[in-house]
């Protein structure tokens, strides 16, 4: 059976894209929940998840890992990946921030 992400993102990378993809938050059998997330290299997959204590502590854990990830990759850094055109990723702890966010000028 495969599994559907819960969500996912499309950055841009190299003429490309490379896609992230969360799913849904599960409760472990220790109690704390899990939220797996696989980031879609061009020459490799990394599948890994985050663990909180809730489903939304999880979620926003995954999201926090990819976007250090992300950050710290050469191709970030190169200036190579982006996400509508902009450095700023739009994840946690950046995301809501920024132009992206900025309310219009009034007419």
């Amino acid at each position: 059976m495969t599994e559907v992400p819960f969500v996912e993102r499309k950055f841009e990378l190299d003429g490309g894209e490379l896609v992230v993809c969360f799913f849904t938050p599960s409760k472990a059998p220790g109690g704390e929940f899990h939220c797996r997330y696989v980031i879609g290299w061009p020459k490799r997959e990394v599948r890994r998840y985050a663990c909180g204590l809730d489903g939304l502590q999880a979620l926003m854990l995954a999201m926090r890992t990819v976007h250090t990830e992300l950050i710290e990759s050469d191709a970030y850094k190169a200036g190579r990946l982006t996400w509508c055109d902009r450095a700023n990723l739009d994840l946690p702890p950046t995301w809501g921030e920024g132009s992206l966010y900025d309310p219009p000028p009034r007419p």
